[in-house]
């Protein structure tokens, strides 16, 4: 079986299917790169116009994807990233299209990007060979329009390397808690700091420790010593997300919505818990401490009572092996050829494919 694996950006590969990849080849498959840019840790054609948002020179995408698939002789295309999915499925490939949803850009339709990409996947849908979703908001919606046979489901994601997120003791001493992710409007780093406010109205001793970059970096950190957080926040650049997350008590994270959340995943992982609002994808997250979308004295209150209750002095209760990306390797490995088998029945391809 020939796959191809398609990204906006190469780094998207990179995070999330280097270890699928390596698993899918260990069965004698053959994996294909495809991005808008390169790639760190493997090759990957390099699509021209192809970018994280769309914009009017992606139409130059559509050729080299087809040329791309035609090139590598692929069975099937594995696509991730909202702006490569829709532009792959344009682009009237001969290999069927599976689509790696990390999540559906909209949320509860509440702006105008909200009302626009709903119409978009609506109609892209009959270019849709399988659909791989991982939060039970896109489930739900892509079980509405397509049969139970086209869809696979996968509460852990892309799932993760153990290896990189050994479970670490907690830390000894006052409230850790950490924020990883980018400094942007959806992300909302503001409402960490309101919590972090709130915290500090409490008298908890505490410190939160926030990383990422992003267009806020520079006002949150800014904010940090006009609102006289100086002391209990520290917003010092991206750093080393696992380090953080070993040296804290706890996650939390502010996200307006998600796809499924991977540092929530890796948290979990480590044996830390999170504190988080009740949005799409971030529900989904087992354990997860959850409270009214944007009500960060709520969040709060909730991080004040497990902390004087001892609950984040002690350790989650938690497999963390079903967090394992070899549980989605394997199952897209066997998801996958059913299209293979509907697409060369009707197709004119001389060259039959290899399924397991």
């Amino acid at each position: 079986m020939r796959i191809g694996l398609l990204a906006s950006t190469g780094g998207m590969l990179d995070s999330f299917f280097i270890e699928i990849a390596q698993s899918w080849r260990s069965y004698g498959q053959t994996v294909s790169f495809a991005a808008g840019s390169s790639m760190i840790s493997g090759q990957a054609t390099l699509i021209p116009g192809l970018s994280r948002r769309p914009d009017p020179g992606m139409v130059r995408a559509l050729s080299g994807l087809r040329q791309w698939s035609e090139g590598e002789d692929l069975d099937v295309i594995v696509t991730n990233s909202a702006t490569a999915s829709a532009l792959v499925r344009l682009a009237g490939t001969r290999a069927p299209v599976v689509y790696f949803c990390h999540g559906l850009h909209w949320n509860e339709l509440r702006s105008v990007g909200d009302r626009v990409w709903p119409v978009i996947e609506r109609l892209l849908l009959s270019r849709t060979a399988g659909v791989i979703s991982l939060n039970s908001d896109d489930r739900a919606w892509f079980a509405d329009r397509l049969e139970s046979r086209r869809r696979l489901h996968l509460s852990a994601g892309v799932g993760l390397d153990l290896a990189r997120y050994p479970v670490r003791d907690l830390p000894d001493g006052p409230l850790r808690l950490c924020w990883i992710g980018e400094f942007s409007p959806r992300k909302r780093p503001h409402l960490a700091l309101d919590t972090a406010a709130q915290l500090q109205r409490r008298g908890l001793d505490f410190h939160l420790e926030m990383l990422g970059e992003g267009i806020f970096r520079a006002q949150i950190r800014a904010e940090i010593s006009e609102r006289g957080l100086s002391e209990f926040v520290s917003a010092d650049g991206p750093g080393d997300a696992a380090a953080a997350l070993a040296d804290s008590h706890a996650l939390v994270h502010t996200a307006q919505w998600e796809g499924l959340p991977r540092v929530m995943l890796e948290s979990l992982a480590i044996g830390r818990g999170s504190y988080a609002f009740d949005v799409k994808g971030v529900r989904d997250i087992p354990l997860a401490q959850l409270s009214v979308d944007g009500d960060a004295a709520q969040l709060a209150t909730r991080i004040a009572a497990d902390w004087d209750s001892g609950r984040l002095r002690r350790p989650l209760d938690f497999d963390r092996e079903l967090l394992d990306y070899s549980h989605a390797a394997d199952a897209i490995r066997q998801f996958l050829p059913s299209f293979i088998n509907t697409v060369s029945s009707t197709s004119n391809r001389r060259r039959e494919p290899h399924v397991e």
